[in-house]
């Protein structure tokens, strides 16, 4: 049943503004450090062995700012749908259980913000291939230190993401989820660079993929899946106490 929920919940979202979202958000990330690269930068001036921060660059800006408020953004997205036109009862009306809704749209959410990973890695790409063009020399462009730069982020954020479904399914208005998201991550950025990181969720993405020690990095990986999984189920708990309001 979960799997065909899913289904559901993809063509819900066709042709919506979160699929919009999903392109735009990433993309602009991609574009801004284009453009601030073409602007601070002479071809000659930069080796191909400095081009390869132009990932690290990418990545902190989209693990530490816009991924945590995509993420709200997908979340609302999601489950205003039924907000929106009023077909909570609706669908909880029909012969699924509301675990069984609650984990499709929450799969739904991850779904989403892998394809977003996704679109900035190939804009990465492709970024990298225009500054070629405009006489950047690309070679070493791509010898990363490690490759969890390229991967952590969304891994990261799956505590973030089970905070910010259960919110948007209790809430009808974009207002408290995306209030939470925007306060959350600025204190993470703050938190992110103590070590006090590990009780802040907000800033696991940001350690995962900037923290200067590989120990922290990799535990921020390693934790974040586990904190995912059991805050999830701590939301699948509340709805047999509380109705969505």
């Amino acid at each position: 049943m979960i799997g065909q929920l899913f289904v559901i919940e993809l063509l819900k979202i066709k042709r919506s503004l979160v699929v919009v979202m999903t392109l735009v958000c990433p993309l602009a990330v991609v574009a801004l450090m284009f453009l601030m690269t073409l602007k601070a930068w002479d071809p000659p001036e930069m080796s191909g062995r400095d081009m390869a921060m132009f990932w690290s660059a990418v990545m902190s800006m989209w693990a530490v700012f816009m991924l945590p408020l995509y993420v709200a953004l997908t979340t609302s997205l999601v489950n205003g749908n039924e907000h929106r036109n009023q077909t909570w009862r609706l669908m909880l009306s029909l012969p699924i259980g509301v675990g069984e809704l609650y984990t499709a749209k929450a799969l739904v959410a991850i779904a989403l913000m892998l394809c977003a990973h996704v679109i900035l890695l190939m804009a990465t790409v492709l970024a990298l291939w225009a500054l070629g063009l405009f006489g950047y020399d690309l070679a070493g462009a791509f010898d990363l230190r490690s490759s969890r730069v390229l991967w952590a982020a969304p891994v990261a954020a799956l505590p973030v993401l089970a905070i910010q479904h259960g919110l948007s399914w209790h809430f009808r208005t974009l207002v408290p989820p995306l209030s939470v998201a925007v306060i959350a991550t600025f204190v993470g950025l703050q938190v992110g660079s103590s070590r006090h990181w590990l009780w802040m969720p907000w800033s696991y993405p940001m350690v995962s993929t900037t923290a200067t020690t590989v120990e922290a990095q990799v535990l921020a990986v390693w934790l974040s899946p586990v904190m995912g999984v059991a805050l999830f189920l701590f939301g699948l708990r509340l709805l047999r106490r509380r109705e969505i309001v």
